[in-house]
């Protein structure tokens, strides 16, 4: 600082007539002085920032590691080290923030980003996605936004062609985590998405999709509310919400369920998963059809599955092998609107589903299934009794994928899925046979932006009295998870 006050004043210019230093040049020192001082503090500001935001832009896995404080523990109401010491110097949150697969700077935290609930033994994380999805189809699907089939080919030969841009498949969650009592752990899970509680309407609304509460150790789990089914969970890779739902993919809708599982680990590669669950016989969130013809029988349906999984876990829980052989079982009743006899309609369905994946990169997944009156569980191309006599509808099917990870940021999904109703049982305009070819590419830029692109091939046959149908579909989605 000396040097800088010796070389100013050296060139500093001389006042007129001054031949030396008297009284009226010390203001004039004086108040570069102060100067001096003032961009010393500025520098130590700009020093103090520079150190902030390296701070903020850490390898993830340092945060990780230190001991968040923000947590709060049994008996901890609120006492949150984060919001004790606030001001300038106190820093950034504690808190961590979401891993990420590709490295990516973080966003600096907030001071303690954390959701205060009236219960203060419970945590809550928010999650979701935000997901623009462009689809064209050569000829109509049900439904064009979400297809599921698609729709008799027009007997004039009119044009089928059909565009949308639509963002209701972005979704909102949320993780709870309570207290623990003994090795159990208390938690939930709520999760909504965009369409109305119609899918095949193609509308905007608010879809609860799972709403549940569990209690989980390292041997069982015991969980109750909104859920998934448990007969042929697996899903295929594509990007319609649909996933290939009345073209193979049985399971996979959303109902209210009571489920127990339970866990054995003969080693640290292996582990076996029971699952049994009573549910809600009608799920009427796809198609409110499903209610309007049957209604329950007074009792629920029954799902049991059987998992065998091999190989460490990876970072999905997954294993390189698995494989699983499920059930339901259970009854709907029919009353025709006009007078007639009330029919009742077993609920009955078998399948299978595995993951192979036989190298560090690659793989194939697939499921099976034999059943009726599943529509309410996917099966039958949506379709659980036959609308002229109401009795269930017998289907088989199932779909078959293989992908391949060509590097940590892009793979890609080849597929087929098929789901075929026996004719008889069908009524006189429904469909007999769905089938889609699907081919789809992801790229993950970063772990929270994902460019999908896909083309798929359906092919919908119908009774005699209506035109079967066929046509290509392309689909481009856009996706920023939090």
């Amino acid at each position: 600082m000396a040097l800088v006050a010796l070389i100013t004043l050296c060139f500093w210019p001389p006042r007129a007539g001054a031949e030396e230093f008297d009284g009226d040049a010390a203001p004039t020192v004086q108040q570069l002085l102060h100067e001096i001082d003032a961009m010393k503090e500025q520098l130590r500001r700009l020093e103090h920032c520079n150190a902030a935001t390296q701070t903020s832009q850490q390898p993830l896995t340092d945060q990780q590691s230190a001991p968040s404080s923000c947590s709060v523990g049994p008996g901890e109401v609120g006492t949150l080290e984060c919001d004790a010491q606030p001001g300038p110097h106190s820093g950034y949150c504690c808190c961590g923030c979401y891993p990420c697969q590709c490295p990516q700077p973080e966003a600096p935290c907030i001071d303690c980003p954390r959701i205060t609930t009236l219960n203060p033994y419970f945590n809550v994380n928010l999650f979701g996605a935000l997901k623009a999805d462009v689809l064209f189809n050569t000829a109509r699907p049900l439904s064009p936004g979400t297809p599921y089939l698609l729709l008799p080919k027009s007997p004039r030969g009119l044009d089928e062609t059909t565009f949308d841009t639509h963002a209701r498949q972005s979704t909102l969650g949320a993780l709870l985590t309570g207290p623990s009592a003994g090795d159990w752990q208390a938690g939930g899970t709520l999760l909504a998405m965009f369409f109305n509680d119609n899918v095949l309407a193609d509308q905007y609304g608010f879809l609860p999709l799972l709403a549940f509460g569990e209690l989980k150790n390292t041997d069982w789990r015991f969980a109750a509310g909104l859920q998934f089914d448990v007969f042929n969970p697996r899903l295929p890779t594509v990007l319609p919400f649909a996933g290939l739902s009345g073209s193979g993919n049985s399971g996979n809708a959303f109902r209210g369920q009571v489920r127990l599982e339970r866990y054995f680990n003969p080693s640290e590669d292996v582990q076996w998963t029971i699952q049994m669950a009573l549910s809600e016989p009608i799920a009427t969130s796809i198609d409110p059809l499903f209610r309007l013809l049957s209604e329950d029988n007074g009792w629920p349906n029954i799902e049991l599955r059987l998992a065998l999984g091999v190989g460490a876990p990876e970072s999905d829980e997954s294993r390189p092998f698995e494989f699983g052989v499920s059930g339901v079982v259970g009854q709907l009743r029919s009353t025709p609107p006009a007078p007639g006899n009330r029919v009742i309609s077993d609920v009955w369905g078998l399948g299978t589903d595995f993951r192979w994946k036989f190298s560090e990169s690659c793989g194939v997944a697939g499921e099976g299934f034999v059943g009726q009156t599943l529509g309410t569980y996917s099966g039958g191309i949506l379709q659980t009794v036959n609308t002229d006599t109401l009795e269930g509808i017998r289907s088989v099917g199932g779909w078959l994928e293989w992908f391949c990870h060509w590097t940590p940021r892009l793979h890609s999904h080849i597929g087929y899925g098929i789901d075929d109703p026996i004719d008889r049982d069908v009524s006189l305009s429904g469909p007999v046979r769905n089938e889609t070819i699907f081919s789809t590419l992801l790229w993950d830029w970063t772990q929270s932006v994902r460019v999908g692109l896909e083309f798929t091939w359906r092919e919908t046959a119908y009774q005699s009295i209506l035109r079967d149908n066929e046509g290509a579909g392309f689909h481009t989605q856009f996706q920023w998870t939090f």
